[in-house]
């Protein structure tokens, strides 16, 4: 028996509508997970973000729990839309749709525009490759990705930097490059792959710019890891701050990216600075010294616990509160145990 045209349109039609929904609602999804990470990353705490967002506290810490880690979507999600896509090979995803094949197809939007940036960085050096320094510079003028802030923060200017590749590791060329796009250089296609596992390895599903980051120190022996070893920053060093980076002090609000440790605890963090305020605090000779947003917690807060291990106030010494959590002194003396004897740059558990 024949199909009828006309109904086998209207199913052909209502499939692609389908498609091009779940398209939109994964970009969606994404994008609404990468805003609340770069607002946590910019010094807000998970409750503010809960209380201005109408959601739980609960859901914001899955979101950037992990180092700013995405779980994959559901896999009913994505097996559907992987069938819908395989039997309609006529179907089409909507306007702006991310592209589905070839070697940027996991590459968020600020990933695709350091590839695109560092074209334009070869050329401004009159280059007919692009190289990992290139891919460096791109980083560095996509400033509202994490990898720039990243950058910043270990002393990494844009200028200074393309002024230090262009005069004193690469050198200009002689003539501009042909038109069209320019090919890749074998290391910079290695960051590439580099990138996609350090994206992988934390269950994120598109590429960003702190995995190109990654991938690029990975790559020893290329201009981009030698002019980061220079800074001083090696691949670990990198990737502990990339773990910080979507994380903050649970006492005094600071972001990862501006300390240079922070202790775990069971869903709270402290930071090395609020580790020392709280430590004076707590100590009875320097009572009087108040510090900016941490305070003894009075006796008679029945209720009170230490965030860290749980102690009802009543079971501990002393205990110190900062914005949106409380550490007893018997804490605070482990943390200062792992500071004095942990030189890493990741988040690490007193527990």
């Amino acid at each position: 028996m024949a199909l009828d045209e006309a109904l086998l349109r209207e199913a052909r039609r209502t499939r692609d509508r389908v498609i091009e929904l779940l398209h939109e609602a994964e970009r969606a999804r994404v994008d609404h997970h990468y805003a609340v990470r770069r607002l946590h990353a910019s010094g807000a705490s998970m409750r503010q973000i809960a209380e201005a967002l109408g959601l739980s506290h609960q859901r914001i810490h899955q979101i950037v729990d992990e180092g700013g880690r995405e779980a994959e979507p559901k896999a009913t999600r994505t097996g559907l839309l992987k069938r819908l896509a395989r039997r309609g090979g006529d179907a089409q995803c909507g306007p702006g749709a991310a592209p589905t094949e070839g070697p940027f197809a996991r590459f968020f939007a600020d990933a695709r525009e350091v590839v695109a940036l560092a074209q334009d960085e070869a050329r401004r050096l009159n280059h007919n490759y692009i190289g990992t320094e290139h891919v460096l510079l791109g980083l560095l003028r996509v400033e509202h990705g994490l990898a720039a802030r990243l950058l910043g923060s270990i002393g990494a200017d844009l200028q200074q930097t393309r002024t230090a590749l262009a005069e004193r590791l690469v050198g200009r060329g002689e003539r501009q490059p042909p038109p069209g796009a320019l090919p890749f250089t074998p290391r910079s296609k290695k960051a590439f792959e580099l990138a996609l596992k350090e994206a992988k390895s934390r269950r994120s599903v598109h590429v960003r710019s702190e995995h190109l980051l990654l991938g690029l120190a990975r790559i020893r022996d290329g201009l981009a890891a030698e002019f980061l070893a220079e800074l001083g920053a090696d691949y670990e060093s990198l990737r502990g701050r990339v773990e910080r980076a979507a994380l903050a002090c649970s006492l005094c609000g600071r972001s990862g990216l501006d300390v240079a440790h922070l202790i775990a605890g069971p869903g709270v963090f402290i930071c090395e600075h609020c580790v020392r305020d709280a430590s004076r605090l707590a100590s009875p000779a320097d009572r009087a010294r108040r510090r900016r947003q941490l305070s003894v917690v009075p006796r008679a807060r029945e209720d009170a616990k230490c965030d860290f291990c749980g102690k009802q106030i009543a079971e501990i010494e002393r205990l110190v509160a900062g914005s949106s959590a409380a550490i007893c002194s018997e804490c605070l003396a482990l943390c200062r145990e792992e500071l004095a004897g942990d030189t890493s740059a990741a988040p690490h558990n007193a527990g």
